[in-house]
């Protein structure tokens, strides 16, 4: 059902096979109202969305046995993906409605929608643990009967994963759900997360659910539509994910840019190339009559949100998903808290992140001695033993790797006892570089910013320095002692080792 071709970070490019075509991941999935839908779902289409959602619940409602007459497709007019929800927002919004699981579940088989997804009873944000405990258990409880009482007609049954900011119940949810055999999972109730900025919850939650999950279990995550999360969700394994953005935005006259949303109202320059600032001014736009404004400004923000996504896809692709991420984090401190998350879950982000890449990394900050090839290195220079018993450390070359640099080169003409010392050089991302090493990926494959780094904050420096020299039966070490970064560490050395001066 789900084909992966290529991965970075938890981050994937895949394919879901559905009964009306392939959907590629990841995809943001555009929210039509089953009713009053302003923008044509053609339309949407046409921007190149391949999978969209609508609410089944206010189907139902609208249209009854005509919607299983004629079927969702129909229905809304749109001949790719469809996705419904069951009227699980309604329940948050309102706390009940007036129909059971079992009869959602029965008119999603009859309009026979591609992703239908059980009745739930979403927990929120800010529920106490008991009653969010008692949600979680009623929605298990829906959702096995539900994939029980499901027909093979080539439908995905989405398991909703329930449990907010109550972390073990997100893990128990999950692994619930898997066990009862749903082939996908979706994470419920970020909405409040995100409108209350608490994007570090968000982002707990969806590495609480994705560490249960098997690598060929897509996950979709509900109403995350905005260009800012977008990079997040998919680089911690969202593969889909869905928002009615597109039209909210415009109707509070926001315009999304690729680091935000700005009221129209402040703009004297569109910075985007599409359908609609190619062919209108901001005055222009500001003037058109209040319905066509409105839709006009949700196309461009379809286009916005589409844009996004596919420089997330690209930056998979070319192995800088991480990059992307960190400048994206940029854009808003409660934002930048995300990438807290992200480096104490370094080891989680490993898995999907390729050992060797094409392409030379960057490393810019302290963030990066977690990015998953730099914590590969650091795992292989902790394992790395010498036979040697001195130690020269400098500053790394310039030229990559080490032993073609000048640097090394005059090492071995100004050493008369150079072959019975071990080199090493240094950087503060990738710590230790031993030379006999320096050519393996990232050590010879990589950018990094000349700034006089604190070396307080580069702890995994640290525990590879400690390790090396635990490892290793070094009795003297040489470096150049004007170096400050260098120097807080020849600190932590044991007595017995001597310390030289060389530069």
């Amino acid at each position: 059902m789900f084909e992966i071709s290529k991965t970075d970070l938890a981050g994937r490019i895949g394919k879901i096979e559905t009964n009306h075509g392939k959907i590629e991941t990841p995809a943001y999935v555009p929210v039509i109202h089953p009713v009053k839908q302003t923008i044509p779902s053609k339309k949407i289409k046409e921007i190149g969305f391949d999978l969209v959602i609508t609410n089944a619940y206010i189907t139902r409602n609208n249209y009854g046995e005509k919607a299983v007459k004629k079927g969702i497709h129909k229905i809304i007019d749109y001949d790719r993906g469809i996705m419904t929800d069951s009227g699980g927002y309604q329940v948050l919004e309102y706390g009940d409605v007036p129909v059971s699981p079992t009869e959602m579940a029965n008119f999603e088989q009859g309009i026979m929608t591609d992703f239908a997804i059980p009745l739930d009873k979403p927990t929120g944000f800010g529920l106490p643990i008991k009653k969010a405990e008692a949600y979680v258990k009623h929605t298990l409880k829906v959702c096995k009967q539900t994939i029980e009482d499901s027909k093979d007609n080539g439908q995905i049954w989405i398991g909703p994963i329930q449990g907010g900011e109550h972390f073990d119940l997100v893990a128990k949810s999950t692994k619930g759900l898997i066990k009862m055999g749903y082939k996908m999972l979706a994470l419920g109730s970020p909405v409040e997360f995100m409108e209350s900025y608490e994007y570090k919850l968000l982002a707990q939650m969806i590495v609480a659910a994705k560490k249960q999950i098997p690598h060929n279990i897509p996950l979709h995550l509900f109403g995350a539509g905005h260009p800012l999360t977008i990079p997040f969700a998919v680089a911690l394994g969202c593969d889909t994910f869905d928002s009615a953005s597109y039209m909210l935005y415009a109707k509070q006259n926001r315009y999304i840019t690729e680091d935000g949303t700005r009221d129209l109202s402040d703009i004297v320059v569109f910075p985007c190339n599409c359908e609609v600032c190619a062919k209108y001014t901001p005055d222009e736009l500001r003037q058109l009559e209040y319905t066509e404004k409105i839709n006009q400004l949700a196309i461009h923000n379809l286009h916005a949100i589409k844009l996004e996504v596919d420089k997330v896809k690209q930056a998979i692709h070319e192995g800088r998903l991480w990059e992307y991420v960190i400048k994206k984090a940029r854009a808003h401190p409660k934002l930048f808290e995300m990438v807290e998350v992200m480096t104490q879950n370094a080891e989680f982000l490993r898995i999907g992140t390729p050992k060797f890449k094409e392409r030379a990394i960057f490393l810019f900050d302290k963030e990066d001695q977690y990015r998953p090839e730099v914590q590969s290195f650091h795992e292989t220079v902790r394992k790395f033993k010498s036979k040697k018993k001195r130690l020269l450390i400098t500053k790394e070359s310039s030229t990559k790797p080490g032993y073609l640099s000048h640097q090394f080169v005059n090492l071995s003409k100004k050493l008369k006892d150079f072959e019975d010392i071990q080199i090493c050089q240094y950087n503060p991302q990738l710590g230790l570089i031993p030379i006999e090493i320096s050519d393996i990926f990232p050590a010879a494959h990589h950018e990094t910013s000349r700034m006089d780094f604190d070396p307080k904050e580069f702890t995994e420096f640290e525990k590879t320095w400690k390790v090396f020299f635990d490892n290793n039966q070094f009795s003297e070490i040489r470096y150049d002692k004007k170096d400050e970064f260098l120097k807080y560490f020849v600190k932590l050395l044991p007595k017995n080792i001597k310390k030289k001066s060389f530069s």
